[in-house]
C-alpha cells in the first residue's frame, strides 16, 4: 500500500518495539493489525489480539535481505549462557537436529546468524513444525529442505540465491525496500495486489479456494518464458493445478499488455469435465479480467468436449460414443463381430476389446502392417503374426461396422481432429495450450494438443505447459512426450513440497503405493525421492468396525465431534469408491439429521452451500478438504470386485490393481489435516501396507 498517510488508516508507534518501522493500527475494541510503515510503502505482517499483536512486534525486525532478494521477519530472541558438566561428552549428550551441518553451511544456505541457537535446539522435525513462527520463513524452508534431503544446491536453488535464470546483474546495487519487496522471491510469502480492484476482492473475501502464495519453486516456474513445451510433475498436493492456473495468468497479461497479441488466447484443459468447472471457479477469482465471455483470453474446457465442438463445427458426420446409448450400441456391435467371427484359440472376448482398445486405438494403428510392427507395451499375452492378422480381422470388421453406425471412439474424434488440423492452414487462436493432469491422457490427446499449437517458422515458445503425476494415474491411459512429438527434454521440472497434506497423512498415502514403478509421462522412471510435507498433524483414523451400520454410526458420531471442534460441514468429504455408496451415505446421513451436498461429475462445487460434501473417489479429482473420510474399504469391497473380473490376463490385473492403488492414494491426499479410513469385517489388503 503506497502513500500511507492518505489512506485513513492511524498507526501508532509500538513501544519498546526494535524496529522503529513497526506500527499498531487499530481494527476494532479488541484487535490490532501490526504493519511496517517506510514512509513510502505499508506492509501489514500481522492481525492479532492487542496484548497479543503487541507481544508479536516486540521482538521482531523487517529486514532487506540482498543475498536471497528477499523482506525477512526476523524474531530476535535473547539467548543465555548455559554452564554444562564438562564431564558430559557429546556422545552422552542428547543428538539435536542439525548436528551435522556446521554453522558455516547454515549460515551459507541463508540462516540468519540471529536464528543459529534456536536451530542448535531443535531436537527432531516435531520440535522444528512447532518453531515454525519463530523463524524467518525462508529459514524455515531451508531448514525443511535439509530434513526432507535436498542438496545444498538445490536448497540454494529453491530460495532463489544464485539462481541462473534470476540473475539480473545487481547483486552489487544496494537493494530497496521497494525493489526487494516487489521481487518474485518476496512475493512467495507477500501479497501485493496488482491492481485496487484486486485488494477489494481480497479483503471482501471473494479469493476462497485460490493460492495467493506461490512458493518461489512454483512461482519460477509458471512465471517465465520457455524456447518449447514445457512439463511439471509432482506428487499429489505440491500445487500443480496452481501452477497451472498462474500459468495462464502470466500468458493472458502478456496477450493483454501486446497489442498485436490481441486475437491470441490460452487453452487450459484436463481430462474430466469436474476438474475443468473447477479449475474455471478457481480462475474467475484469479484473475476475472481474463475470462471474460465475450473476448476472454483463456478458455478452460476439457479435452472431449472442445474436440466434439470442433468436429462439429467441421461438419464431422459421426456421433462420438462416451456414454449412453451410443456406447450400448458400440457394445452390440462388438457383440455382432464376435457372432460372426471366429475367435483366435486361448483368446477371448474380453481380451479383444481390450488389445483394441490400449493397443490399436491408443497407438492409432491404422493398417495391419502397423499393427504387425507395434510394441504391445504392457500387454501380458505374447501374439504371434498369425494371431495379430486374425484380430485384424475382427478390428476392421469392428471399425467398419462402427463408421456405418455412424459412431466414432473419443480416440477416433482425437485423430480425426488432429488430421483436420494438420491438414488445413492454422487458424486456431490459441497461443498457448496448458495440460492439468496429464497422467490421465492417451497418446491421441497429446498428438491433438500438439496439433493445436504446432511448432511454427519463428519457434515453440511457450507453446506448451503440461502438469501431471504418474503416481495418480487412476484411468489406464499412458503417453511418452516424445512419442506424441512433444520435446521436454532439459524443460521438465518435479515438485517435491506438499503444501496440502500433513506429513502424517503423505506418508500413509504414499505407503499404499509402496513397490509401484510408474513413468515421468515420458520415456523415464518417476519416484517420491525428496517429496515431503511442510506441515505435521494428527496421524489417520483406522477404524474396523463388525456392521455397515455401525461404520456408518461412527462416521456420524466422526462428523458430530468436527463440528464441535468448529470445522464447517462444508470443509468436510466423504469419498466412495462406487456411486451406490454415496447413495447409501447420503440417505443415512440424512436420516441422522447432517445436511449433505453431493457433488456430481459435471458441476463445480458450490461453496456457498453448507453441508459434508458427499462423491466417489474419481470425482475428487483435484479438490481439497480439511477432513476426509474413506469408508467401506473392506476386503470385499474394495478394490470393487467388477474392476477385478474385468482383468483379462495376469498383466491386466496387475495394471488394474496398480490403478486401483493409486486411486486410493488420489482420495486420502484430498484430507488436509485429519485422515478417515473404515471398514468392516476383514480390511482391503491395501490397507495393510498402509499400516
Amino acid at each position: 500500500m503506497s502513500d500511507p498517510s492518505g489512506n485513513g488508516l492511524n498507526f501508532e508507534s509500538i513501544e519498546g518495539a526494535r524496529d522503529r518501522g513497526l506500527k499498531s493500527v487499530r481494527i476494532d475494541q479488541g484487535y490490532r493489525a501490526i504493519a511496517y510503515d517506510n514512509g513510502r510503502d505499508v506492509m501489514f505482517l500481522h492481525v492479532n489480539e492487542h496484548d497479543k499483536a503487541y507481544r508479536w512486534a516486540s521482538g521482531r525486525r523487517v529486514v532487506v535481505d540482498k543475498a536471497t532478494n528477499r523482506i525477512r521477519i526476523v524474531e530476535e530472541i535473547e539467548t543465555t549462557t548455559v554452564t554444562t558438566d564438562a564431564h558430559i561428552s557429546s556422545a552422552q549428550r542428547a543428538p539435536a537436529l542439525f548436528d551435522n551441518v556446521s554453522d558455516e553451511r547454515l549460515l551459507a544456505l541463508g540462516i540468519l546468524n540471529s536464528e543459529l541457537a534456536q536451530v542448535r535446539s531443535l531436537t527432531d522435525q516435531s520440535a522444528l513444525d512447532s518453531a515454525e513462527d519463530s523463524f524467518d520463513g525462508t529459514s524455515f524452508d531451508v531448514l525443511l529442505a535439509l530434513v526432507a534431503g535436498y542438496a545444498d544446491s538445490e536448497i540454494l536453488e529453491l530460495i532463489g540465491v544464485n539462481s541462473e535464470e534470476d540473475d539480473v546483474g545487481a547483486a552489487e546495487t544496494a537493494a530497496e525496500f521497494a525493489e526487494v519487496l516487489d521481487s518474485d522471491e518476496s512475493r512467495q510469502r507477500i501479497f501485493i495486489p496488482e491492481s485496487e480492484e484486486e485488494l477489494r476482492r481480497f479483503f471482501e473475501g471473494d479469493l476462497e479456494g485460490w493460492r495467493v502464495f506461490l512458493h518461489r519453486d512454483q512461482r519460477r516456474l509458471a512465471y517465465r518464458d520457455y524456447n518449447g513445451p514445457a512439463m511439471v510433475r509432482g506428487g499429489a498436493g505440491t500445487g500443480k493445478t496452481v501452477v497451472a492456473m498462474h500459468r495462464a495468468k502470466f500468458l493472458a497479461d502478456r496477450i493483454k499488455e501486446d497489442p498485436d497479441q490481441k486475437a491470441n488466447r490460452v487453452l487450459l484443459t484436463t481430462f474430466t469435465t469436474s476438474l475443468a468447472h473447477d479449475i474455471k471457479a478457481n480462475l474467475e477469482t484469479l484473475c476475472p479480467e481474463h475470462l471474460d465471455k465475450k473476448e476472454p483470453r483463456i478458455e478452460v474446457i476439457n479435452l472431449d468436449r472442445w474436440v466434439g465442438d470442433f468436429l462439429r463445427r467441421k461438419k464431422f458426420e459421426r456421433s462420438i460414443a462416451y456414454f449412453g446409448e451410443d456406447r450400448d450400441r458400440l457394445d452390440q456391435i462388438w457383440q455382432e463381430v464376435f457372432d460372426d467371427q471366429p475367435i483366435p484359440e486361448g483368446l477371448s472376448e474380453p481380451f479383444i476389446r481390450a488389445e483394441w482398445e490400449q493397443v490399436v486405438q491408443a497407438k492409432g494403428l491404422m493398417s495391419e502392417r502397423a499393427y504387425f510392427k507395434v510394441q504391445r507395451t504392457g500387454r501380458g499375452t505374447a501374439l504371434d503374426r498369425r494371431k495379430r492378422a486374425a484380430l485384424w480381422s475382427i478390428f476392421s470388421d469392428y471399425r467398419a461396422r462402427m463408421i456405418s453406425a455412424g459412431l466414432a471412439e473419443p480416440d477416433d474424434a482425437y485423430r480425426e481432429a488432429t488430421e483436420i488440423l494438420k491438414a488445413e492452414a492454422p487458424n486456431l487462436p490459441f497461443s498457448s495450450v496448458i495440460v492439468d493432469e496429464a497422467q490421465d491422457m492417451g497418446e491421441q490427446a497429446f498428438r491433438l494438443v500438439r496439433a493445436i499449437v504446432p511448432e511454427g517458422p519463428s519457434g515453440d515458445r511457450n507453446s506448451l505447459f503440461i502438469v501431471g503425476d504418474a503416481h495418480q494415474r487412476i484411468y489406464g491411459r499412458k503417453a511418452s512426450m516424445a512419442a506424441c512429438g512433444i520435446n521436454v527434454r532439459g524443460r521438465s521440472r518435479r515438485l517435491r513440497l506438499n503444501y496440502r497434506t500433513s506429513d502424517e497423512i503423505r506418508t500413509w498415502a504414499v505407503s499404499i503405493l509402496e513397490g509401484v514403478s510408474v513413468d515421468d509421462l515420458d520415456d523415464g522412471i518417476d519416484s517420491f525421492k525428496g517429496y515431503t510435507s511442510v506441515f505435521r498433524g494428527p496421524s489417520p483414523e483406522l477404524s474396523s468396525y463388525s456392521s455397515d451400520k455401525e461404520e456408518i454410526d461412527a462416521l456420524v458420531a466422526w462428523l458430530h465431534e468436527l463440528a464441535d471442534q468448529g470445522l464447517e460441514m462444508k470443509d468436510i468429504g466423504v469419498l466412495s469408491s462406487t456411486r451406490a455408496q454415496v447413495s447409501k451415505l447420503e440417505e443415512r446421513l440424512k436420516n441422522a439429521g447432517l445436511e449433505t451436498v453431493r457433488l456430481q461429475p459435471s458441476q463445480p462445487d458450490d461453496r456457498t452451500l453448507p453441508g459434508v460434501r458427499l462423491t466417489t473417489m474419481h470425482r475428487a479429482k483435484g479438490l481439497e478438504f480439511h477432513a476426509v473420510s474413506l469408508p467401506f474399504l473392506s476386503k470385499n469391497a474394495f478394490p470393487p470386485p467388477g474392476a477385478l473380473r474385468s482383468a483379462v490376463d495376469d498383466v491386466d490385473l496387475r495394471n488394474i490393481l496398480q490403478q486401483q492403488k493409486s486411486l486410493l492414494h488420489v482420495a486420502a491426499t484430498r484430507a488436509k489435516r485429519h485422515l478417515r479410513v473404515s471398514w468392516c469385517g476383514e480390511p482391503s489388503a491395501f490397507l495393510l501396507s498402509g499400516t
